[in-house]
């Protein structure tokens, strides 16, 4: 093969012709798409002069280990001893397809206004990363690995968790990448947390390495936080029960700055719902239900980078500086004022649990009841009234001699649609709201009565009544006016069992978004570092 032919050509077009040859060799997929990055690494990280010096060096193994060491020390910050003898293998395999016989077939670019290749001009890419969200963060005390992403650690730097495994394709390293951390906030909506900006990847991230070899990377690292080792950090995690015994990443990249926003901002798939500090991002299938991570690059979805990269560069939105914090900077968690029994049982969410709450205390103090129609539902109720639970599904269904007071609690479940041929002069859902107005406007025993409908939901729901069929007769009560009206007569519940903890429980779905488990993850990420330091269990925050 002609060197000098092939050192003439364009970057991207050299690639081209050595992937054509790495296909024609017995190599599986993943070291194909591997060695099409890893192999230029001297390229991109010093220059093409450097890296042809090496292919050429008539003592190519000294000089292109050398080259690599000083390379990787200087662009890598993982353990360079374990990553040099990858790169050396890459380049040995390029050294084979130059001094084959074989002379690879040109490469068409079809291309519509190509534009001339240059490995200096990085592609820019957009990762959503969704933290603080999976079963695996319920189980038992474990600690999400995403924890770090809000922190600076020990040696001042910055460093993501890429959800759900860490990893990620060396093949990414080719872009400027940006990394978007969101949360779930409501249907189809995510709050921004922060955005990463000046992102590399770590080596020992990479996707195609085995399990011990990524952990060996991030021990060599051996990045701390509160003066307590990173992989001891999650020594105490659990997956279905067990600990777990097959380590990994625990970090995936290193970044310049992690920047909070100046006030909330939230994006959505959903128009609809876009209005002032709400983003509309355009999506072909809407964002992913499933996956943790979202990839937008800008040439294969350039609508959704556009609106992305259009929040990402709008200073207004950003705070001027890094405001994340070394623990050691941060003030002492308080206690949580609002611990009760649900969280030791982890039922927080539970409906039925809410509604059997309900029930008791609406009936254990009538008084405080009729009090709280009146003042909170606006209807007038007398102190004989009768509670039944789950009566044709309802949640709570409330009567006296003149009222038929319907209740139906929400926390996380959605309005059910019901088995009913739809009305196909309507757009509206046909749900369980209609079946419940039905059945107490019609019923013998509460036809005669006034009947009154309301949704008990939490602030941070989002339901819209205008979609479903009867939902102009519901009114939705949500929980932070329950909270208030309980908490301001609580003399009225004086001595009453478990008041206190009925109160706090509530307490959580008051908040305009859900980010419960959010602190909760401070708190746990905290405490495990006050344990360790300390050699003994520090009080439970």
């Amino acid at each position: 093969m002609d060197i000098n032919k092939m050192k003439a050509l364009p970057y991207d077009e050299m690639r081209a012709l050595y992937r054509n040859f790495l296909h024609s060799q017995d190599i599986s997929k993943a070291t194909i798409s591997t060695a099409y990055v890893d192999t230029f690494y001297l390229w991109r990280k010093g220059s093409k002069d450097l890296f042809w010096n090496v292919m050429n060096s008539t003592d190519f193994e000294a000089d292109a280990k050398n080259a690599l060491l000083k390379a990787l020390a200087e662009n890598s910050t993982g353990n360079v001893n374990l990553l040099v003898s990858g790169y050396l293998s890459y380049l040995r395999r390029f050294r084979l397809f130059l001094s084959s016989d074989e002379t690879p077939a040109p490469i068409e670019y079809k291309q519509k206004n190509a534009v001339k290749a240059n490995p200096t001009q990085m592609r820019r890419e957009i990762i959503i990363n969704k933290m603080y969200v999976g079963a695996y963060l319920s189980e038992g005390d474990n600690i999400g690995h995403e924890i770090i992403n809000l922190y600076r650690a020990d040696d001042g730097k910055n460093y993501i968790y890429l959800n759900s495994q860490g990893t990620i394709e060396l093949s990414h390293e080719e872009n400027r990448i940006t990394v978007l951390l969101v949360r779930k906030f409501a249907s189809k909506t995510y709050k921004v947390l922060a955005k990463a900006e000046g992102v590399k990847i770590l080596d020992f991230a990479d996707s195609k390495l085995p399990r011990e070899e990524r952990y060996k990377g991030q021990v060599a690292l051996g990045l701390t936080y509160g003066g307590i080792s990173l992989v001891d950090l999650f020594n105490e995690n659990a997956y279905h029960g067990s600990l777990q015994e097959e380590k990994n990443a625990y970090t995936t990249f290193v970044a310049d700055k992690v920047i909070k926003p100046k006030n909330q901002i939230y994006i959505t798939d959903d128009a609809s719902v876009s209005d002032g500090n709400i983003f509309f991002i355009r999506t072909n299938k809407g964002f992913g239900k499933q996956t943790l991570r979202e990839f937008y690059n800008e040439n294969e979805k350039p609508d959704s980078f556009a609106d992305l990269n259009q929040i990402i560069e709008n200073r207004e939105l950003w705070a001027a500086d890094n405001t994340t914090q070394a623990i050691s900077e941060l003030p002492e968690l308080q206690k949580d004022t609002y611990f009760n029994f649900l969280k030791i049982i982890r039922q927080e969410d539970n409906e039925l649990a809410f509604s059997n709450m309900f029930a008791h205390f609406f009936n254990i103090h009538r008084g405080a009841f009729s009090r709280f129609a009146s003042d909170v539902l606006n209807v007038e109720i007398q102190t004989d009234f009768t509670i039944e639970r789950e009566k044709r599904n309802i949640d709570l269904l409330i009567s006296d001699k003149n009222n038929a007071v319907v209740i139906e609690n929400k926390i996380k479940s959605s309005i059910n649609g019901i088995d009913e041929r739809h009305d196909i002069y309507s757009d509206q859902v046909q749900s369980q709201l209609k079946k419940y107005y039905q059945f107490v406007t019609s019923d013998d025993e509460y036809c005669k009565k006034t009947a009154s409908c309301f949704i008990f939901s939490p602030n941070y729901n989002r339901i819209d009544l205008s979609k479903f069929s009867c939902g102009e007769k519901y009114t939705i009560v949500y929980y932070r006016e329950i909270y208030n009206f309980f908490d301001k007569n609580r003399s009225l519940f004086d001595k009453v069992p478990y008041f206190d903890d009925f109160l706090n429980a509530i307490y959580k779905h008051t908040k305009d978004y859900d980010n419960d488990l959010e602190e909760e993850m401070q708190r746990r990420f905290q405490n495990t570092i006050c344990n360790a330091k300390n050699g003994y269990v520090c009080q439970q925050l």
